[in-house]
């Protein structure tokens, strides 16, 4: 169940999450005025990103006015299971994410499953990273990709299944954003770094748009937040979780990108 909760209206005194399972509690009669004294969060509709619509149609529970504000709980964590990318996906820390997602939401999904027979891959010295995965997540020698090869990978294993959810790429968003989809139960695929870490670059040789490759890039799955820290299922087994000033500027640091599976109307 997805309660709408708006702006200048009584407030529910609970909000039940979807799909991975958790409650967070809102204060019943919360305005505008007595949310920001409690430090809840107030997320309002963004028109700035280049993804803005897809976006704005994947936070399904914020009307399109502009009018309406998002507000967010305190704190959310949701129970979600990882999932070890190694040993067989040493470069697989997208297609891990992916699973770890996905079987979230019910499906058996297999993280090698997904990355020997969904994922487009090509040679990583000549592919776009947001056309198809760098290589191969199972050789060491690879380096990753962006959300659109995950995107294609989720919704055509989607489509093999019937699964009644799809996978949607909204780079651009905020944190906030972000923080939006847990607290309705909807864990989310981010890039970051390893272990937060500065990013780090490879240099014998140029990605297609004459950018150096990451050596450090990482995705892992963000899971829950509260005043002070984010949490997250990482594949790599490095973090569990990270203070919220980290997560976000490494989140940017990397470009902002990320990735929402969603029931479909």
């Amino acid at each position: 169940m997805k309660t709408i909760l708006r702006s200048g209206a009584c407030l529910l005194a609970a909000l039940c999450l979807c799909a991975c399972g958790a409650t967070a509690v809102i204060p019943a009669g919360a305005t505008a005025e007595t949310a920001e004294r409690n430090g809840l969060g107030l997320l309002e509709a963004r028109q700035s990103s280049d993804h803005a619509e897809a976006l704005l149609a994947a936070l399904t529970l914020l009307p399109q006015t502009g009018e309406t504000a998002l507000w967010l709980p305190e704190a959310v964590r949701l129970e979600v299971e990882n999932i070890d990318q190694n040993p067989e996906l040493p470069n697989g820390c997208e297609i891990t994410s992916a699973a770890i997602v996905l079987n979230c939401l019910g499906f058996a999904a297999g993280k090698v499953e997904l990355a020997e027979q969904y994922l487009p891959k090509g040679l990583y010295w000549e592919v776009d990273p947001n056309q198809a995965f760098m290589g191969n997540p199972a050789d060491e020698l690879a380096f990753y990709c962006l959300p659109g090869p995950v995107v294609a990978a989720v919704n055509a294993y989607l489509e093999t299944v019937g699964g009644g959810y799809k996978a949607v790429d909204i780079t651009g968003a905020g944190t906030e954003d972000l923080y939006a989809f847990v607290a309705n139960g909807l864990p989310v695929l981010v890039w970051t770094t390893r272990a937060f870490s500065d990013p780090l670059y490879n240099y014998s040789f140029q990605l297609p748009n004459s950018g150096w490759p990451y050596s450090n890039s990482h995705c892992l799955v963000l899971t829950g937040y509260d005043s002070e820290n984010c949490y997250v299922a990482d594949p790599m087994l490095e973090v569990a979780q990270t203070d919220r000033a980290s997560f976000t500027q490494s989140f940017i640091d990397r470009g902002r990108y990320a990735v929402v599976i969603l029931p479909e109307e």
